[in-house]
């Protein structure tokens, strides 16, 4: 069943958009990991189209962060990206690109204007928003896998 909520501790979502500042003007991305919506692992990941407008996980970055999943006993939670100059609302392509991984919540990060945060689930092209808890002192491990593709 997929998850109707996602948690995340303060400082973990910090790192990521720390990532995502990083890459701009780029779309930046990673994947969420955890148990029963908990994020407990962040993997910063290259966007392997190195696009302002869309993303694309690394694959060889993402064998990588599903093997240390799998080890871990956690699961794939939610896949994140940003938006470097638009909304934090799926746009046209990211919910065409949303095939695989139905249950995973796609975070997406606005860094356009004031920093804004969204999450949904997308299946079959339906968007439905997920309730995202922010929460202060929730622990959880930051990777970067990039290896900054193309620099």
């Amino acid at each position: 069943m997929a998850a109707r909520r996602l948690v995340i501790g303060r400082r973990l979502l910090q790192r990521m958009l720390e990532h995502c500042l990083e890459e701009k003007p780029l779309e930046a991305c990673g994947i969420l990991a955890g148990t029963n919506g908990y994020v407990n692992a962040v993997y910063a990941t290259d966007n392997a189209r190195r696009s302002p407008v869309s993303y694309q996980v690394d694959p060889e970055q993402q064998e990588e962060a599903l093997r240390r999943i799998a080890a871990a006993g956690e699961g794939l939670l939610g896949i994140y990206h940003s938006h470097p100059s638009a909304k934090a609302v799926p746009s046209r392509s990211d919910i065409e690109y949303a095939v695989h991984y139905p249950d995973a919540v796609r975070l997406i990060i606005s860094l356009d204007g004031p920093i804004d945060v969204g999450a949904f689930l997308i299946r079959d092209g339906q968007v439905e928003p997920v309730h995202l808890h922010i929460r202060d002192g929730l622990g959880g491990t930051y990777y970067d896998l990039r290896q900054r593709c193309g620099t």
